[in-house]
């Protein structure tokens, strides 16, 4: 036996997570859909709630600071917890978010 063989890295443990490409690749596409998705929405909430903040109107200035303190300050997975198990719950079954939906909402509502 070589090291060749017996390494961690030897060719024929490589060889396994190339049959399983295609499950990879979906996944990957998944999480880009995911971001692309979040990153429109963190966008279009970042300029509207920066616009609040640098209003003269302290009202607006107040409703913005309080949306980013909430979701700043809110932990990730807590949103997820309650944008997944609460919402439907809350609304008596109408509004139940895919998995996608839920992960845009919350990465969106998080990073805006």
């Amino acid at each position: 036996m070589t090291v060749l063989t017996t390494s961690p890295y030897a060719w024929e443990n490589c060889v396994s997570y190339f049959k399983d490409f295609p499950t990879f690749f979906q996944g990957f596409l998944f999480t880009l859909a995911i971001s692309v998705g979040a990153f429109i929405m963190a966008m279009f909430l970042g300029i509207v709630f920066g616009s609040l903040s640098s209003s003269k109107n302290k009202v607006l200035k107040i409703i913005a600071r309080v949306y980013v303190e909430y979701y700043q300050n809110t932990p990730l997975l807590v949103q997820f917890m309650i944008v997944y198990y609460g919402l439907p719950l809350i609304s008596n079954y109408v509004l139940m978010p895919s998995i996608y939906w839920t992960a845009v909402i919350c990465i969106g509502l998080y990073h805006g």
